[in-house]
């Protein structure tokens, strides 16, 4: 069920050409996989799924749930899963879980034997195949094989039928900063682990470590295929990026204005009282707050949008309202549109700019938004 007070209109328009200006950063070939998990970064899967309609060569999701999602909503090609389905070996629904994956052509990834023999058995009992890709942690210390055990771990893959290893990966921890030295060590010790396991271009095992920040700024993190994330939607990886493709946000979150009243000098508002009023004045009110994901630090800081205006926000914002100063905006009325967040990256409500203003990435900005805004997509 929506929230038929807020609205985020998702661009095709702008997704598909942020696509071309970052297949622009790649040799002919590269494959893409955009990643789509968390609801495709908050700006809702269903959406940003019909704007990538033939555009896309696979999709990569956190969870069993979101790879299940993009087959009930019709998505037919490859769907890489980043979490492995049988991390937790105890769990008697496993194997339930692996089978559902596994009629559904869900590519799995693998981080330790236990889970390529947990694949295996639930593959043989189908009488399928189970391509699955081998996760190498070089360094981030987040998921993934450590290095020293990653070729063995591949020969368990190489060695185990029905299992077919299709893929290795690793994922880079640094790329979007000024100095590019972590992110060229991760990749020496993924090339280390490539040679051991004597994988190379064109054998048909796909290899992949960049991320939005690598694509854009490291060439050598290419090789067969690229996950696009942030980037995908229109935002620059990180305040550091030695290159900055023309990208074009493509939310932009609008709401109307509930109610309009005017107040006298002295009048306080919000939670707190925090803010006070020292002349006569106009404040509005907007039906977004931080149990939409709108973020509670933004009272008294951040700005919307109304007409051609920047209008203040004033006093804390609520769990589902926030007040704006309307004061310097003439002739408004109730249910005009508000802008809370534009796609314009220069406006001072811009995704980025809120995320400078509370000091996060925009990635957090977008992610948080809740499922009282309806997702609705434009041209």
């Amino acid at each position: 069920m929506t929230h038929e007070y807020l609205r985020a209109e998702i661009s095709t328009s702008a997704i598909r050409e942020n696509l071309r200006r970052l297949r622009q950063c790649t040799e002919p070939g590269v494959k893409f996989c955009p990643a789509v998990k968390c609801n495709a970064y908050g700006h809702g899967l269903e959406p940003v799924l019909r704007a990538l309609t033939g555009q896309a060569d696979a999709l990569a999701v956190a969870t069993p749930a979101e790879a299940l999602e993009l087959r009930r909503l019709g998505y037919d090609g490859p769907v890489l899963l980043f979490l492995p389905a049988a991390a937790n070996d105890d769990a008697r629904d496993v194997p339930a879980l692996l089978e559902e994956l596994l009629r559904r052509n869900i590519i799995l990834t693998v981080t330790r034997p236990e889970q390529v023999q947990a694949v295996r058995a639930v593959a043989a009992r189908l009488g399928v195949e189970a391509p699955v890709h081998v996760k190498v942690d070089t360094g981030m210390t987040r998921s993934g094989a450590p290095v020293e055990q990653a070729a063995s771990l591949v020969q368990a893959v190489r060695a185990t039928a029905p299992v077919r290893l299709a893929g290795i990966y690793t994922h880079l921890a640094c790329a979007d900063e000024a100095d590019k030295t972590s992110a060229r060590d991760q990749l020496a010790l993924f090339e280390k682990v490539l040679a051991e396991c004597d994988i190379r271009p064109g054998d048909g095992v796909v290899r992949h470590a960049a991320n939005s920040a690598g694509l854009i700024d490291l060439p050598e993190s290419h090789y067969d295929m690229v996950r696009p994330g942030i980037s995908l939607y229109g935002y620059q990886p990180g305040e550091e990026m030695h290159n900055r493709p023309p990208l074009r946000p493509c939310l932009r979150l609008v709401g109307p204005l509930m109610q309009i009243r005017r107040v006298s000098p002295g009048t306080r508002c919000g939670y707190g009282l925090t803010h006070k009023f020292t002349q006569p004045g106009v404040a509005g009110l907007v039906s977004i707050g931080y149990g939409d994901g709108y973020f509670r630090a933004l009272g008294n800081r951040g700005v919307m949008r109304i007409g051609q205006r920047d209008v203040p926000i004033r006093g804390r914002v609520s769990m589902d309202q926030t007040i704006i100063d309307l004061t310097d905006v003439p002739d408004v009325h109730v249910g005009q549109a508000v802008e809370i967040i534009s796609a314009n990256p220069r406006a001072g409500n811009s995704v980025e700019s809120l995320a400078r203003l509370v000091g996060t990435i925009p990635h957090e900005i977008t992610t948080r938004l809740g499922d009282r805004v309806e997702r609705i997509l434009v041209s």
